[in-house]
C-alpha cells in the first residue's frame, strides 16, 4: 500500500499497532510500513479475524456463473491435486482427488483479484498449478512430488477479517489527495492444509495501493460450485520446462484498450 500521503500521526499509530516503535518522519514511517507489508503480507495488514458472520451484515452480489454457495465444511477431508487462480476470473479453483472441484471466488468487488496468505501459498506451491495465465511446476523433486501429489484439507471455515486500507480524503496537499489509514471488514475463507500448523486465508483485494474516499480495497470471497463434471486440466505440455518451479505460458494476456499493453503480453 502507498502510505506516503498519510499523516504522520496515522503512520505512528499503525506502527504501534504492529508492535514497532513509533518514530521517524512521514517518509521514514511510511517506508517502514511498506517494508513490513512486503515482508509479512496480509499478516501485517490484518487487525483480527472472527469465525462466522453472525455479527456482520453484508450486501452480497452473487455471481451466478460460479454456482451456488457451498458450506465450508464440505471441503474438509478433500485432497487438492491441482489449482488455478486469476487466469480468466478473480477466483481460486481447486481440483480434488475425489473428482470434485470448487471455486473460491472474489467477484463481489469489481476489479479485485483473489490472493492467498503467504503460508497458504507456500504450502500450495508443492503442487503444479496455474496462476494468472502461467503454468508453474511443483518445487518438489520428482521422487518427493510423486508421494506428495495431493494435499488434504484438514479445516475449512468462513470468517470475517478486519484489515487496514489506505483511502483518499477530501484534503489536498500540492494537488495530491491526503490519505488516511482506515479499517475494512471483509469475508475470507480459511483453510488449514496437511502440513500447516494454523489457519490461513483466501481473500480478495484491489491491486491498487490506494482507493477513493467512498471506495473499498478489500472484497468478499465465497465458496461456490462444488461439482464433479469439471475435468482436471492438463498439467504437462510438450514444451513445458521440466525444471523445479519452471513456468510456462498458458494464456497470453494483451489489451486492445490500454496503450501500455498493446502488443505486450503481461506474462
Amino acid at each position: 500500500m502507498d502510505y506516503y500521503q498519510c499523516a504522520k500521526i496515522d503512520l505512528h499509530q499503525e506502527l504501534a499497532r504492529r508492535g514497532f516503535q513509533a518514530y521517524g518522519d512521514q517518509d521514514e514511517a511510511a517506508e517502514r510500513l511498506k517494508h513490513d507489508d512486503h515482508q509479512r503480507g496480509t499478516v501485517a495488514t490484518e487487525i483480527d479475524a472472527t469465525i462466522g458472520l453472525s455479527n456482520a451484515v453484508y450486501t452480497w452480489r452473487l455471481s451466478n456463473e460460479y454456482g451456488k454457495t457451498v458450506v465450508a465444511s464440505m471441503l474438509v477431508g478433500e485432497s487438492i491435486v491441482h489449482w488455478k487462480m486469476n487466469t480468466f476470473f478473480p477466483a481460486l479453483q481447486l481440483f480434488f482427488e475425489s473428482g470434485l472441484s470448487c471455486w473460491i471466488e472474489g467477484s463481489q468487488l469489481p476489479g479485485a483479484l483473489v490472493g492467498l496468505d503467504s503460508a497458504l501459498r507456500f504450502r500450495l506451491t508443492d503442487l503444479t498449478h496455474e496462476e494468472d495465465g502461467r503454468l508453474v511446476n511443483t518445487i518438489l523433486p520428482e521422487r518427493k512430488s510423486a508421494s506428495a501429489s495431493s494435499i488434504r484439507i484438514l479445516e475449512a471455515i468462513v470468517a470475517s477479517r478486519k484489515s487496514i486500507a489506505v483511502k483518499e480524503t477530501h484534503r489536498f496537499v500540492e494537488a495530491r489527495p491526503v490519505t488516511t489509514i482506515a479499517q475494512e471488514q471483509h469475508i475470507v475463507v480459511g483453510l488449514r492444509l496437511e502440513g500447516m500448523e494454523s489457519m490461513c486465508y483466501v481473500w480478495a483485494k484491489l491491486p491498487g495501493t490506494t482507493v477513493g474516499v467512498a471506495g473499498r480495497m478489500w472484497g468478499h470471497v465465497r465458496i461456490a460450485g462444488m461439482r464433479e463434471d469439471v475435468a482436471i486440466p492438463f498439467v504437462r505440455f510438450p514444451q513445458t520446462d521440466g525444471q523445479l518451479g519452471a513456468e510456462s505460458k498458458v494464456v497470453l494476456k494483451e489489451s486492445m484498450v490500454d496503450p501500455k499493453l498493446q502488443g505486450h503480453p503481461t506474462i
